[in-house]
């Protein structure tokens, strides 16, 4: 099933729907997004300025997709719903058939009886995360697990090689500035054994290593992500933590 929800925006609140007037409703006494589901022929984008119209009485001019929350229920088929924000819209509030409309201040928002996984993308869009893919896995109204990853367009890749002791001191100079941060996740980075060959030419002054012979050295390859704005300070920093004369960092 595809649907859409989106979270509006004005004077730093958002408005939410409590859900309390449908007999049977799996959201029954819990604060949502507005939005729905998909008619056939119809876009994402359409839907949710469909929904909100029909919901809230606003018309929205521009709705800004954050990201797709896959909710995995018991046994039931998986629904794929598309994440919108939108503060460019028109309009006056009206009733909803579906529940009670209230504008709620952002850092009062999780205070709600939000659902569990509700409150892990509320997070992610107040802070201004990047596109990302969210996996919701429920027993009943338990959260059990959930996954999250972020649309790659937004990073860039590095490959540094690098003497296996200077690796704490690399991921300690990126870590200062959290360059090393992933959704919820901390100094994300891997590490693999290599064996690094060169020859040092005249003029060079090498770390390791005579001029004119060639060398070989046991070293680490890091992998890591760091977000397209911070690439430049990302490659400064590996420089200045970096061993090597001219060290090798391979940006994708």
């Amino acid at each position: 099933m595809l649907t859409t929800v989106c979270y509006l925006q004005r004077n730093n609140k958002y408005l939410m729907l409590y859900r309390n007037k449908k007999k049977i409703d799996v959201n029954k006494g819990k604060w949502i997004g507005v939005g729905g589901k998909l008619e056939e022929g119809e876009s994402p984008e359409e839907c949710i300025k469909r929904e909100i119209k029909e919901e809230t009485g606003y018309i929205a001019n521009n709705c800004k997709e954050r990201g797709i929350v896959v909710f995995n229920y018991n046994d039931e088929p998986s629904e794929f719903m598309y994440l919108y924000t939108c503060n460019d819209f028109t309009g006056n509030i009206i009733d909803c058939d579906e529940g009670d409309l209230k504008w709620i201040p952002k850092d009062e928002v999780k205070e709600l009886n939000l659902w569990e996984g509700d409150k892990i993308f509320i997070d992610l869009i107040q802070n201004k995360a990047p596109y990302f893919f969210l996996t919701l896995n429920y027993k009943n109204d338990e959260l059990i697990s959930h996954t999250l990853e972020f649309k790659k367009d937004d990073f860039m890749r590095f490959e540094v090689f690098v003497p296996e002791e200077y690796v704490d001191s690399i991921i300690k100079e990126l870590s200062k500035y959290n360059l090393l941060t992933v959704g919820f996740y901390k100094d994300v980075y891997a590490s693999m054994d290599v064996e690094g060959h060169w020859i040092s030419l005249e003029g060079a002054d090498p770390f390791d290593g005579e001029i004119g012979k060639e060398s070989k050295a046991d070293e680490k390859l890091l992998k890591f992500i760091i977000k397209k704005e911070f690439a430049d300070l990302a490659y400064y920093l590996i420089k200045r933590a970096h061993p090597y004369e001219v060290p090798v960092i391979n940006i994708f």
